[in-house]
Protein backbone atom coordinates (compact mmCIF):
# COMPACT_ATOMS: atom_id res chain seq x y z
CA UNK A 1 0.00 0.00 0.00
CA UNK A 2 2.70 2.62 0.83
CA UNK A 3 4.45 1.79 -2.45
CA UNK A 4 1.24 2.38 -4.36
CA UNK A 5 0.71 5.76 -2.68
CA UNK A 6 4.32 6.77 -3.39
CA UNK A 7 3.90 5.74 -7.05
CA UNK A 8 0.72 7.81 -7.37
CA UNK A 9 2.39 10.83 -5.78
CA UNK A 10 5.45 10.38 -8.02
CA UNK A 11 3.29 10.20 -11.16
CA UNK A 12 1.32 13.29 -10.11
CA UNK A 13 4.44 15.29 -9.28
CA UNK A 14 6.23 14.28 -12.48
CA UNK A 15 3.29 15.47 -14.57
CA UNK A 16 4.09 18.97 -13.25
CA UNK A 17 7.63 18.65 -14.64
CA UNK A 18 6.40 18.77 -18.23
CA UNK A 19 7.61 22.14 -19.55
CA UNK A 20 4.22 23.12 -20.99
CA UNK A 21 2.39 22.25 -17.76
CA UNK A 22 5.00 23.99 -15.62
CA UNK A 23 4.77 27.22 -17.64
CA UNK A 24 0.96 27.13 -17.76
CA UNK A 25 0.73 26.56 -14.01
CA UNK A 26 3.25 29.35 -13.37
CA UNK A 27 0.99 31.64 -15.41
CA UNK A 28 -2.01 30.42 -13.43
CA UNK A 29 -0.23 31.14 -10.15
CA UNK A 30 0.83 34.59 -11.37
CA UNK A 31 -2.69 35.57 -12.33
CA UNK A 32 -4.10 34.04 -9.16
CA UNK A 33 -1.66 36.07 -7.04
CA UNK A 34 -2.78 39.22 -8.86
CA UNK A 35 -6.47 38.44 -8.38
CA UNK A 36 -6.08 37.42 -4.73
CA UNK A 37 -4.11 40.56 -3.94
CA UNK A 38 -6.96 42.56 -5.46
CA UNK A 39 -9.49 40.49 -3.47
CA UNK A 40 -11.12 38.83 -6.45
CA UNK A 41 -11.17 35.21 -5.33
CA UNK A 42 -13.53 34.06 -8.09
CA UNK A 43 -11.15 35.24 -10.82
CA UNK A 44 -8.23 33.68 -8.91
CA UNK A 45 -9.96 30.29 -8.80
CA UNK A 46 -10.97 30.53 -12.46
CA UNK A 47 -7.44 31.50 -13.58
CA UNK A 48 -5.64 28.78 -11.65
CA UNK A 49 -8.21 26.11 -12.51
CA UNK A 50 -8.26 27.03 -16.19
CA UNK A 51 -4.49 26.78 -16.61
CA UNK A 52 -4.31 23.59 -14.53
CA UNK A 53 -7.20 21.80 -16.25
CA UNK A 54 -6.25 22.86 -19.75
CA UNK A 55 -2.74 21.44 -19.49
CA UNK A 56 -3.96 18.36 -17.62
CA UNK A 57 -6.35 17.57 -20.49
CA UNK A 58 -3.76 18.27 -23.19
CA UNK A 59 -1.19 16.01 -21.50
CA UNK A 60 -3.68 13.30 -20.45
CA UNK A 61 -2.11 9.82 -20.65
CA UNK A 62 1.22 11.15 -21.88
CA UNK A 63 4.15 9.27 -20.36
CA UNK A 64 5.86 11.25 -17.61
CA UNK A 65 8.53 8.81 -16.42
CA UNK A 66 11.14 10.31 -18.75
CA UNK A 67 10.66 13.65 -17.03
CA UNK A 68 12.27 12.23 -13.86
CA UNK A 69 15.69 12.64 -15.47
CA UNK A 70 15.16 16.28 -16.44
CA UNK A 71 16.48 19.00 -14.12
CA UNK A 72 12.93 20.19 -13.34
CA UNK A 73 11.78 16.61 -12.75
CA UNK A 74 14.61 16.07 -10.27
CA UNK A 75 13.70 19.23 -8.39
CA UNK A 76 10.01 18.31 -8.25
CA UNK A 77 10.73 14.72 -7.17
CA UNK A 78 11.64 16.19 -3.79
CA UNK A 79 7.86 16.28 -3.22
CA UNK A 80 7.36 12.60 -4.13
CA UNK A 81 7.17 11.38 -0.52
CA UNK A 82 3.94 11.60 1.51
CA UNK A 83 5.31 14.13 4.03
CA UNK A 84 6.85 16.38 1.38
CA UNK A 85 3.70 16.07 -0.74
CA UNK A 86 1.73 17.28 2.29
CA UNK A 87 4.02 20.33 2.61
CA UNK A 88 3.70 20.94 -1.14
CA UNK A 89 -0.10 21.11 -0.95
CA UNK A 90 -0.56 22.58 2.55
CA UNK A 91 1.76 25.51 1.79
CA UNK A 92 -0.96 27.01 -0.41
CA UNK A 93 -3.25 27.74 2.56
CA UNK A 94 -1.15 30.36 4.39
CA UNK A 95 0.05 31.73 1.05
CA UNK A 96 -3.48 32.25 -0.27
CA UNK A 97 -4.63 33.72 3.05
CA UNK A 98 -1.61 36.02 3.16
CA UNK A 99 -2.30 37.31 -0.33
CA UNK A 100 -5.95 37.89 0.54
CA UNK A 101 -5.24 39.88 3.71
CA UNK A 102 -1.99 41.43 2.40
CA UNK A 103 0.07 39.82 5.16
CA UNK A 104 3.72 39.24 4.31
CA UNK A 105 4.08 36.97 7.36
CA UNK A 106 1.53 34.47 6.01
CA UNK A 107 2.99 34.74 2.51
CA UNK A 108 6.45 33.95 3.90
CA UNK A 109 5.08 31.03 5.95
CA UNK A 110 3.51 29.58 2.80
CA UNK A 111 6.68 29.94 0.74
CA UNK A 112 8.75 28.51 3.60
CA UNK A 113 6.49 25.45 3.84
CA UNK A 114 6.77 24.99 0.08
CA UNK A 115 10.57 25.09 0.09
CA UNK A 116 11.16 23.31 3.42
CA UNK A 117 11.37 19.78 1.92
CA UNK A 118 14.36 20.90 -0.16
CA UNK A 119 16.36 21.45 3.03
CA UNK A 120 16.39 17.77 3.95
CA UNK A 121 15.95 16.15 0.52
CA UNK A 122 19.07 17.62 -1.05
CA UNK A 123 21.31 16.23 1.68
CA UNK A 124 20.98 12.99 -0.32
CA UNK A 125 22.38 14.67 -3.43
CA UNK A 126 24.36 12.03 -5.32
CA UNK A 127 28.07 11.97 -5.97
CA UNK A 128 27.38 12.39 -9.69
CA UNK A 129 26.07 15.86 -8.83
CA UNK A 130 22.78 15.16 -10.52
CA UNK A 131 20.83 12.43 -8.74
CA UNK A 132 18.80 12.62 -5.58
CA UNK A 133 19.53 9.25 -4.00
CA UNK A 134 16.31 7.43 -3.20
CA UNK A 135 14.32 9.64 -5.57
CA UNK A 136 15.30 8.24 -8.97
Amino acid sequence: MPGTINNLIRKYILAHAHPMKFVAEALGVMWSVFFLWNRNWIAAVVASTLFFLLTTLILWNKPSDGLAKSPLGKILLVYATPLNFFFYNFSALPLIYGLWVHSTVYILIGVTLLLLPHLWAWKNFGSDGYTLRGMD
